[in-house]
This record gives structure tokens, sequence and C-alpha cells, in this order.
């Protein structure tokens, strides 16, 4: 099966209906022999946040406020649940169940550990935001927990379009551009807890460019359906604060880069809409009128506008 673009050997059935034919940069392999060695190595620990209910650790031989080694023994440990170990730059991960049910191991590596895994171990950097296709453009909707992303993408989706993210986004730079990977085909737009969601049939399968990302403002029942094309530094300090997940030590400075390129090379917009299912075929409608409008009025099409380039190195 293949996950945020990696194809995953693993001894235990996910009983999901994931893809074996997408796109895939590397091969994880997934057991529950944990080597005795790498258990005994673990030493210090600390927490780093609640989700789903569930309390989550990482675990190391030293403190992880400083920069990875190779072969640093590791171990994200959600409370209850699941142990997950391996070692920093190995492509081996290893399993502890704390709890019988094997739905929530499959929901905690997919929804949880595993983006969290590519990210410090530098596979991809993570962005937090749905995204789908729509007429061969990549779009990516940015926006806070709870705020209307999903159920907007799933809306699109269900038009005829292509998911290519519920969650999280998994990125990398390839020749000087920010490309993707779709994660699963899942959608969960009521964001139910512990629960990855419906299978959408309709989901993207191979690396592509984003095209346009679209922050989503605060609304309610009184706002129009607005469209604001952004530039310079108000898209920066917009996506800083929204996207960026798991900035440890060691991938910031990389991070930096990353939001650099994105900013540079993607047209951002601002998109606020009233509150309520009952405008999503507006809003929808609003998006393509963009798309059509954007592309036809640009010469060759795609890329940024912004005559300033924008080096966030040089921004606190």
């Amino acid at each position: 099966m293949i996950l945020y673009g990696m194809k995953i050997d693993s001894d235990i059935d996910f009983d999901l209906k994931l893809p074996y034919d997408s796109e895939y940069k590397d091969t994880i392999t997934i057991c529950k022999n944990v080597p005795l060695e790498l258990k005994n190595s673990l030493t210090c620990g600390t927490y780093l946040y609640t989700t789903s209910k569930h309390k989550v650790y990482l675990y190391s031989d030293q403190d992880i406020s400083s920069p990875l080694k190779t072969n640093q023994p590791l171990c994200y440990e959600a409370d209850g649940l699941v142990k997950f170990y391996w070692y920093h730059k190995d492509k081996s991960i290893y399993y502890e169940l704390l709890h019988k049910d094997t739905d929530k191991f499959s929901f905690w590596f997919i929804h949880h550990f595993f983006s969290f895994f590519l990210s410090i171990e530098e596979y991809f950097v993570m962005i937090h935001g749905s995204a789908v296709e729509i007429e061969d453009k990549s779009i990516l909707f940015l926006a806070p927990y709870k705020s209307g992303k999903s159920t907007l993408a799933n809306y699109i989706v269900h038009q005829g379009h292509k998911l290519i993210t519920d969650d999280i986004l998994a990125t990398f730079i390839k020749d000087n551009n920010i490309y993707y990977t779709p994660s699963h085909p899942y959608s969960n737009p009521f964001e139910k807890g512990r629960y990855l969601g419906t299978y959408m049939r309709s989901h993207k399968k191979s690396f592509d460019t984003l095209d346009q990302v679209y922050i989503i403002q605060n609304s309610s029942e009184n706002t129009d359906i607005n469209i604001k094309h952004i530039k310079g530094l108000e898209k920066f300090q917009l996506v800083r604060k929204n996207s960026l997940l798991y900035s440890m030590p060691h991938i910031r400075v990389n991070h930096e880069k990353h939001l650099g390129i994105l900013l540079n090379s993607v047209d951002f917009f601002i998109l606020s809409y009233p509150w309520g299912k009952e405008y999503l075929p507006q809003i929808y409608q609003a998006l393509q009128n963009n798309l059509k409008y954007h592309y036809q009025s640009s010469s060759g099409g795609g890329g940024t506008s912004d005559s300033a380039y924008i080096d966030v190195g040089l921004i606190n």
C-alpha cells in the first residue's frame, strides 16, 4: 500500500482501501518485533501534544531539542494505544500495541504518526490543509482546525474532481519548485474523532506541483463570497501562522527554505464566504470562475505574479 508517497510493507492488516498503484518515493517497513537494544536505549522523553483525546510523547537517548543524529533511537507514544520505534535515518518502523483495537492503530499510524515521522525524517515538509484538483489545477485550502476546509474539499470532490488530501499535504522541493504527494483517499468533512472518513473513489495518485493556495478566513452568516489575490508580506504573515507542521530544531532551516519557494512560486488568495453548507455550490462556482479568470488573464498561466521576491530568511 502507498501512503503520503511512500510504499508501506507491513505485517499488520490496515483493513482500508489504500492504493497500491500510486507514485511513491521510497519504501518503509513496519513490523512488531521491536529490537530490545532500541527499547533499552531510550533514556529521556518529552510531552509533545494532546490529540484525539490522547497525550503524545517522544522518547530518545538525549534531549530532542538538539539536532537529531544518524541512528539516534526514537519512540513516539500515543498514551495507552501504541508506541512506534525507529532509528533516525533508518527505513524500518517497529510498533508495540498497547490496545487490542487494530482500527485505532490504523487511524493513529495514518492520521497522526506517519506524517510526523516523514517530517522529522525529512522526507517531506507537512502542510496543514485540504487539497483538491480542479481542471488539472492543484488547489490547497489553508485554515485553522474546524474552519470548513475539509467540508469544502469534500464537496468539490463530489462534483467530479480529485481528492489530494483531506487534512495534511506532504510537500517537497524539486527543480526549485514545490511538489506534493497525495496522502490517502479518505475524507472526513465533519471531523469525527478517531475516524479517517469516507473512501473517495476519485483521488490523485501522482506527484504534482501546487497551482493555487486559498487561505480561508473566519466567516459569519452575513459574509459575502469573496476571493482576493494577495502578495508580498501579507501572504507571508498569513501562511506562516497557519501552515507548516512539526517545526523541530533540525528541520527548521529546511522549513524556511521551503516556505520561501512556496511563497514565490504559487498564487495565494484569501477566500471568505458565509458559514453554511447551502453556500457550497456558490463557493465552488466562485473558485471555478477565479481559476478561469486567473489562467486566461496570465500569459502562459501558473506561477506567482508577485513583483517582489520574498526572502523569508530576512523576516522574523
